[in-house]
């Protein structure tokens, strides 16, 4: 990881990383895990406080409370809402990448937690890392949603040591990886938003087990395009990409992406 200071050229960038889903099996498990990120410079970090700030008001968040999905966003009402509100947000990229449980082979990371999670933060650091640099970082913060019960040192040692086996991932350009608590950053409470509008459009609900996918097409042009496609450095679906694909709702039609191993 690289180490630039202050001085004139330099371009700051912050990625806000949370995740949506659990890594458990059950019954009562989430059907898939993974994660979502906001990538943005640091001079339009403003823009996106300030959304976040009118999402708070709007929901009646008390001050010393943090905004999340689960406990604030609970209606169609408020999430189409915070849809409008963060894809107005100028200068902010998103990058997904989640796993679908039922298509993971068994034996595979999907088995034990610690790989579920590494393995998924460390194809979200990718993501990040190459839109920052694409985006024209050359100073890029990394900040992950602490996770309860889980030594995130383990994490950093192994996405260290992974990223150096790839020469071609630019993580010269990252100075800072680390983990909080939600309520540390405003940006990572919109990134637990934006981790809802997946688990919206790919987890059913309710009685009759539909899923809502209009929060996160609205945020469809803010997530990480490139050449066209937003498939697969925008959004990775694990293990195959078709995962996304063949949904009904996925507004590519006729996308060439359809089994690629991600």
């Amino acid at each position: 990881m690289g180490c630039h200071g202050y001085g004139p050229g330099v371009r700051r960038f912050g990625a806000y990383i949370d995740e949506t889903g659990d890594r458990g099996l059950g019954t009562n498990s989430s059907p898939i895990f993974g994660m979502a990120a906001i990538v943005i410079r640091e001079t339009d970090l403003p823009s996106l406080r300030e959304a976040t700030a009118q999402l708070r008001s709007d929901f009646g968040v008390p001050k010393d409370s943090t905004m999340s999905w689960k406990q604030h966003v609970k209606t169609h009402d408020r999430r189409k809402r915070a849809a409008d509100v963060l894809s107005r947000v100028e200068g902010m990229t998103v990058c997904y990448v989640y796993a679908d449980k039922s298509a993971l082979t068994p034996g595979s990371y999907r088995d034990n937690p610690t790989r579920f999670y590494n393995w998924v933060a460390f194809k979200t650091y990718k993501s990040v890392v190459w839109a920052a640099r694409n985006m024209g970082a050359n100073d890029l913060r990394i900040r992950f949603g602490h996770v309860r019960r889980h030594d995130h040192t383990t994490t950093h040692e192994y996405i260290t040591r992974e990223a150096a086996k790839d020469a071609k991932i630019p993580d010269a350009i990252v100075t800072a990886m680390t983990w909080h608590g939600a309520d540390r950053y405003t940006a990572s409470q919109a990134a637990d938003l934006c981790g809802g509008f997946l688990q919206a459009a790919l987890w059913p609900h309710g009685a009759f087990g539909y899923t809502e996918p209009s929060y996160l097409l609205t945020m469809w042009p803010r997530i990480r395009v490139v050449n066209g496609c937003a498939i697969p450095l925008g959004i990775m679906s694990m293990p195959n990409t078709d995962l996304l694909t063949r949904q009904p709702w996925f507004p590519c039609n006729g996308c060439p992406k359809t089994c690629d191993d991600a």
